[in-house]
């Protein structure tokens, strides 16, 4: 039937499986064959006596309408349906041949082409009990749902806290406590977009690019000087990572975008902050870069960096288990080329695939 192209309607059927029951149906609607399993199957739903020579309009199922509308479109056909408790999933398939099942199933048919008068001849039904997987998969949904509601809570947490750290820079005069309660709300807001893509997505891995826009769009609405024209730029591939890898990394960005900004224009009135990812086979990149004030001779990260970029190292080497390093860019005529932060670490395998 498949060589001669007489299957119509097999490529929008699900996957056939070695659980399926198997039963034959003629014609007028009686019981042929009965496989084992399919036996077990209408066992589960009460039919304990043997099927064969029995008409599927005796069954209280489904099955007879399924094989009527296999037969009256001439195409396989396939049905989702609760059966005395049990979820089943039916497929009904018309067979082809001469008008006797004896000469269908005597002979090798294969090789000989259909003949013009080639009529259906009964339907090859399969039934697969579907019930446990749709509880698993119901289960999961409501597992699902639930994580997504606590990272929104999370997520709307995180943001009272930075509104209410606003309110107290606010009341403050000391322009040390209103930079060190602003640095503050970034890296929290920097945490509570991680949330809020979990929040919406119930998938394992999060995109760090979009991570990367939206902690970019923050800075820009809340932290940049509106007196000064400073851009940013983003590059490099879509990068999937864990979110405990994404988290980390949300702080990262947030962290060295801060100390572009902080450091790099701090006597300057313009310039460019480029973000690039790069994304090799096992290992991840990000590269902050800045073409503002270059790094004082003789800087040493350990001795000279402020908290933020002890944050970021912390970060870097202790959750993403990588390298962090920062440095100068080759000289210009108007001095250096700026300042360059590379942060590169593996990615963590999800479900024995790298992300």
């Amino acid at each position: 039937m498949v060589a001669r192209g007489e299957l119509a309607g097999a490529a929008e059927l699900s996957p056939f499986g070695e659980h399926d029951g198997i039963v034959l149906v003629d014609l007028q609607r009686k019981v042929q064959y009965t496989s084992g399993i399919a036996t077990n199957l209408y066992r589960r739903i009460g039919y304990m006596g043997d099927l064969v020579g029995h008409s599927v309009y005796e069954l209280e199922t489904g099955d007879a309408q399924l094989v009527d509308d296999a037969l009256a479109s001439g195409a396989c056909v396939e049905q989702e349906k609760e059966e005395q408790g049990r979820i089943w999933i039916r497929k009904a398939l018309p067979i082809y041949g001469r008008r006797t099942w004896r000469s269908l199933w005597s002979r090798d048919v294969s090789d000989i082409p259909a003949p013009p008068d080639a009529m259906p001849v009964g339907v090859l039904l399969t039934v697969h009990d579907a019930t446990e997987a749709r509880s698993k998969e119901q289960e999961l949904k409501a597992k699902m749902a639930m994580i997504q509601e606590i990272h929104h809570r999370v997520k709307n947490n995180l943001q009272v806290i930075a509104s209410l750290l606003r309110l107290q820079a606010r009341r403050s005069d000391n322009p040390d406590v209103n930079q060190a309660l602003s640095e503050t709300v970034n890296r929290i807001l920097s945490v509570a977009v991680v949330h809020e893509f979990l929040s919406h997505d119930s998938a394992s891995v999060i995109n760090l690019r979009e991570v990367a826009q939206r902690i970019i769009d923050q800075m820009v609405q809340s932290v940049m000087d509106p007196r000064k024209s400073i851009q940013f730029s983003l590059t490099g591939p879509t990068v999937f990572l864990t979110s405990q890898q994404a988290t980390a990394c949300a702080l990262v960005i947030n962290e060295l975008l801060l100390n572009a900004v902080e450091h790099g224009y701090e006597h300057r009135e313009a310039g460019l902050v480029t973000i690039e990812l790069v994304n090799d086979d096992e290992m991840v990149s990000i590269i902050v870069g800045d073409d503002g004030t270059c790094l004082p001779a003789g800087f040493d990260l350990q001795a000279d960096g402020g908290l933020g970029l002890r944050i970021v190292q912390t970060l870097v080497e202790g959750d993403l288990k990588g390298t962090f390093a920062l440095l100068s860019e080759g000289a210009t005529v108007g001095g250096c080329g700026g300042v360059k932060a590379v942060a590169r670490f593996p990615k963590i395998s999800v479900g024995g695939i790298r992300t």
